[in-house]
């Protein structure tokens, strides 16, 4: 029994978008085309926040473990807020009553499902125009945090440790992209308050990847 590391993710992951892009960039520098080199530094960026999103959620990734079919069933929440709810009624109780340690562990668990997916709610309607619209980058979001959930579930029924599929971290997810995104919204109303003609571009033009 063993495990397959994220960080190998991450380096295969970084390794590969490197090239595949360093030899597009070549091509584009053998044909004499302009290279938006603001364009290349988000794209690569971008990647290696995907990458750090799989390897916090999926890995590491369990080799021979058993699972408990009826316990992984458990480890399921379907009712919004139950989760969040439950543990807030064991502060001063659980853990002997350490009412610091408890809170501290909401809110780490409540933020950083909320963080996790911030940087997707400003990062991608810079890099894909038509995820400006609110619904859009919302959909997104939505489809994103239910799909890390259910690779989870399935990973825990594969012979995981039993990851929890929660939709408590789902709605923590979207408000992490609705909050991304109004960031993203607020700066570029200051960016076009002040001119700054870069930033500017920046938001106007669909950088893609």
């Amino acid at each position: 029994m063993y495990l397959i590391s994220s960080r190998l993710l991450i380096v295969l992951g970084v390794i590969c978008y490197l090239v595949g892009r360093g030899i597009l960039i070549g091509i584009k520098f053998k044909k004499q085309k302009q290279v938006n080199w603001l364009k290349e530094v988000i794209s690569f960026l971008f990647v290696i926040y995907i990458c750090m999103v799989v390897s916090v959620t999926l890995f590491p990734i369990p080799i021979g473990f058993h699972s408990n079919i009826e316990n992984v069933f458990r480890l399921i929440n379907v009712i919004p807020l139950k989760s969040i709810i439950n543990n807030s009624s064991q502060i001063g109780i659980a853990y002997n009553g350490d009412v610091q340690f408890m809170i501290g562990l909401i809110v780490r668990n409540v933020g950083g499902n909320i963080l996790l997916l911030m940087p997707l709610g400003f990062l991608v309607p810079i890099l894909w125009g038509k995820f400006k619209q609110f619904k859009k980058i919302i959909l997104l979001g939505f489809v994103i945090s239910i799909s890390i959930e259910f690779l989870q579930f399935f990973e825990s029924l594969a012979g995981g440790w039993g990851r929890i599929t929660d939709i408590d971290d789902v709605i923590c997810n979207v408000s992490g992209v609705i909050l991304g995104y109004f960031i993203h919204k607020l700066i570029f109303i200051i960016v076009d308050k002040y001119q700054l003609k870069i930033l500017q571009n920046l938001n106007s033009k669909n950088l893609g990847m």
